[in-house]
């Protein structure tokens, strides 16, 4: 049980509670606390079974071995290929019975999110053409962990269109993002090895460090669009909280690729967590 839930990657969840959190500030009625849950565990659950299909595919392809992350459960043998399918597929379950309630709430727009994000979270390792596989890591993590997470948050509180929620999403994605790309930038030579093409291995790694670092600038840029656009001057210390992690910004463009991007990786999602939780209080403030 102890693997499993280790296979879930648990330090990753924070990527996914942060845009849930400035979806819900930005709701223009009291929250709904019952459809804040629903919203929050169908996120969860959706973002634990990506993880496991994650990892079910990539060892039964054999792309988790002598990697520098830390060792995945297949791979390593703590699971086996069937507990983990069966994993996976439970979370997909669970995730799409809470989806139908969700759905029935929001209506047409909620549903068409629910199946996208349901059909990426398997597609995303899994099925004939793994999205993952052909450098789309970075920009499905930009769009699902955020304008698609903020504003379906948002949609389901209020029921009502606004562009607030897309922009203001861009934040947490592009943080999202980072996440990836720091994964991808520490995998790339065992990625490169076993055909799994990342934009760390189309681009090698200067240029992959590079473009870790602009999407950590473009997170900071949004909140300085949405406080042009009137929002509080109080949502720009969401772009401070990036200046807080400027040491570790300095190691990716600098360090050597090695198992220190591990601890990078979990403080990246701890800075898009508090980079979600300080715009949230700034605006609502």
């Amino acid at each position: 049980m102890n693997s499993l839930l280790l296979a879930t990657r648990p330090k990753t969840l924070l990527a996914v509670v942060g845009p849930i959190i400035i979806g819900l500030s930005l709701s223009r009625n009291p929250i709904k606390i019952e459809i804040a849950f629903l919203t929050l565990a169908c996120a969860l659950l959706l973002q634990i079974g990506t993880n496991l299909v994650n990892y079910y595919y990539d060892g039964i392809k054999g792309v988790d071995r002598d990697r520098i992350g830390p060792a995945r459960a297949l791979a390593s043998g703590l699971l086996n290929a069937k507990t983990l399918k069966t994993a996976f597929l439970v979370s997909f379950l669970l995730a799409a019975l809470l989806g139908i309630a969700l759905m029935f709430r929001g209506g047409w727009p909620i549903t068409t999110i629910g199946i996208f994000s349901l059909v990426t979270a398997y597609a995303y390792t899994g099925g004939p053409f793994p999205l993952s596989y052909y450098g789309l890591g970075e920009f499905l993590a930009l769009i699902f962990f955020g304008p698609v997470a903020v504003f379906g948050t948002t949609y389901l509180q209020d029921l009502s269109f606004s562009w607030l929620p897309i922009i203001a999403g861009l934040g947490p994605g592009f943080l999202a993002a980072t996440l990836m790309a720091v994964n991808n930038l520490r995998d790339r030579a065992n990625d490169s090895l076993h055909g799994k093409n990342t934009i760390a291995v189309y681009l090698g790694e200067g240029k992959a460090r590079i473009f870790t670092i602009a999407l950590v600038l473009a997170a900071a840029i949004i909140p300085f669009i949405l406080f042009a656009m009137g929002a509080s001057i109080k949502t720009l210390f969401a772009s401070g909280v990036l200046l807080i992690f400027l040491p570790m910004w300095r190691k990716i463009l600098k360090d050597p690729i090695d198992q220190k991007l591990n601890k990078t990786l979990s403080k990246t999602g701890l800075c898009l967590f508090l980079y979600s939780l300080t715009f949230s209080l700034g605006y609502l403030l």
